[in-house]
């Protein structure tokens, strides 16, 4: 009977018979083990690549070879050595050329001799390069050494051979990142990408059901520990066995989460963070009609009703609105996995996407994330120059993800920006972001006072008895709700500095007549007509806006635009 392969190993099986191509470009979780038949059919080993590929493509073919720029040549087998060497030696002798004795280690000696092997009709052989970043990293052409130059073209040359379509030999190229390898040979339709995905639910179930347990206390069986596990590779769920062992502690769901948290960020070198927020919607004051959006598309994801809820929301608005405090209370309110970009961007070639797939893949991998991007409007302007392509490249790839309707209701992309208008116009299309809500100071005295009854929740302050907020609401038209914060913040410090604990209506109006808040009145309004240029429902919008056509609202903005000038290009 077939053994069950990984979903990736049969797809490369299946493409590679049906002729659709002979060179695969493995990615992804390359470095993780995985499930190996052995030879007797029953049981399972948990092996490197390496020998996972030897193994599978072993049983059809004669000749497996393996090669990575450190290790040389290598073989299964002394027997397949000499099959080597007695098959180019045999075919070089007929040619007149020397005949093969040692081998070497440099890819511009090894990549010729692996090409005579593959493009031998008469052998039945398969190559794996691993590593392959190493060989033809990527760059730009004119940057490139003559010696990376040369392996570059005999891989696209060797693509390309109808010697090799023809015969019954493939190869392999194994690499984690596939933005390190060259994007010629990427691009080449002759090299057929092939993504090793983290392992799904079934698979890490499976895994778990074969490890030996003994020593180890589980609070949870093997099907919740596979479900809490989501994110992690086999290698990576094998150390949390083996710490648990070591520790004696047990595998607790709060543990797991803990040790993934740790786990991810490193895997993802500092590229994300988890947020756990403490707050839900009970501690944002006023902004009801975004409150009840938010709560429709959380009750969405909790019943499991993906097709209602957006593949992405985008919050528009000026700076101080709340839009990060109310993003991660939406994500408290959901129950989704919530994690923050960090600056993945870098200033060497390729760093960048491959930082961005890095997160991707993770993303992927965990399901039932808010992913926030906070300032999106700087790390993905569409208007960004002198970076060689690079914000073109990590906007397409955002775009292209964003696609994958697979992702709908398991995946929430969440952008924040001030600066709409910078942002590429097709990645902020239906589809892709389908919500975009505005926000705007508070509007009135009510949603003042809501506003700052709920800075007093969250900074879990006291007021004195009797005491109203009418100073801070009366004090505050016009203000953020981030100064509004700070406000009443500073009414707390005057309490403490008299050796007080509550706050007295003293203390607020002192702190209304102290705070000198910022004031940009153009750049304000300016941000606040982008939002609602931006917003998809008229029903979030303020009275004052809600009647405005959109003519009406573009031709404000083109003022507005006009008299700050250079400051908004």
């Amino acid at each position: 009977m077939e053994p069950l392969l990984p979903a990736w190993a049969a797809s490369l099986r299946d493409r590679y018979l049906s002729g659709e191509s002979s060179v695969f470009l493995l990615h992804g979780n390359t470095r993780d083990i995985h499930p190996t038949p052995e030879p007797d059919g029953t049981t399972v080993r948990y092996t490197s690549i390496r020998e996972f590929l030897e193994r599978f493509l072993g049983r059809t073919k004669d000749l497996v070879v393996y090669y990575n720029l450190s290790e040389g040549v290598e073989f299964g087998s002394r027997a397949q050595e000499a099959a080597f060497k007695r098959t180019l030696t045999a075919r070089r002798l007929m040619e007149g050329r020397d005949p093969v004795d040692t081998l070497p280690r440099s890819p511009g000696q090894v990549l010729p001799l692996l090409e005579e092997l593959v493009t031998d009709p008469t052998q039945r052989a398969s190559v794996v390069i691993d590593y392959i970043e190493t060989i033809i990293p990527n760059g730009e052409l004119s940057f490139m050494s003559e010696s990376d130059k040369n392996n570059l073209v005999t891989l696209l040359r060797l693509g390309a051979d109808p010697s090799l379509v023809q015969s019954d030999n493939l190869v392999v190229l194994v690499t984690e990142t596939l933005s390190d390898v060259h994007r010629r040979l990427v691009a080449s339709s002759h090299v057929l990408p092939l993504e090793v995905p983290l392992p799904s639910v079934a698979e890490r179930e499976a895994f778990l059901r074969a490890q030996d347990r003994r020593g180890i206390v589980q609070e949870l069986d093997d099907a919740q520990l596979a479900k809490v596990t989501a994110g992690l590779s086999l290698t990576q769920i094998r150390g949390l066995l083996r710490q648990a062992r070591q520790s004696s502690q047990p595998i607790t769901f709060r543990a797991v989460n803990q040790r993934k948290k740790a786990i991810i960020e490193q895997e993802c070198h500092s590229l994300v963070e988890f947020v756990d927020p403490s707050h839900d919607f009970s501690h944002v004051g006023g902004m009801e009609s975004i409150k009840t959006e938010l709560m429709r598309i959380a009750e969405a994801i909790k019943h499991g009703q993906r097709n209602r809820v957006p593949m992405g929301l985008i919050f528009v608005g000026p700076m101080g609105t709340g839009k990060t405090f109310l993003a991660e209370a939406f994500a408290r309110e959901s129950g989704l996995t919530c994690l923050k970009f960090k600056n993945f961007r870098e200033k060497w070639v390729g760093s960048t996407e491959g930082n961005l797939e890095k997160i991707l893949q993770v993303v992927d991998g965990l399901g039932y994330v808010l992913l926030i991007l906070d300032e999106a409007d700087r790390s993905l302007s569409s208007g960004s120059e002198g970076d060689g392509g690079t914000s073109s490249r990590v906007i397409a790839r955002l775009k292209e993800f964003m696609s994958d309707t697979s992702h709908r209701g398991r995946v929430v992309i969440l952008m924040m920006t001030n600066r709409p208008d910078k942002l590429d116009t097709d990645l902020k299309r239906p589809g892709r972001f389908d919500v975009k809500i505005p926000f705007f100071f508070p509007e009135g005295a009510e949603e003042r006072r809501a506003v700052t009854a709920a800075v007093v929740r969250k900074a879990q302050l006291t007021l004195e008895e009797g005491a109203r907020l009418d100073a801070v609401v009366d004090g505050t038209a016009g203000y953020s709700a981030a100064e509004i914060e700070a406000v009443v913040l500073a009414s707390a410090n005057f309490a403490a500095w008299e050796g007080r604990e509550r706050l007295s209506e003293a203390d607020l109006a002192r702190a209304v007549a102290d705070l000198i808040p910022s004031r940009d009145v153009r750049m304000l309004e300016y941000m606040e007509l982008l939002a609602v240029f931006e917003s998809s429902s008229r029903r979030m919008l303020p009275e004052r806006y809600a009647g405005m056509s959109t003519h009406e609202v573009q031709a404000r903005l083109d003022v507005v635009r006009a008299q700050l000038g250079q400051r908004v290009s």
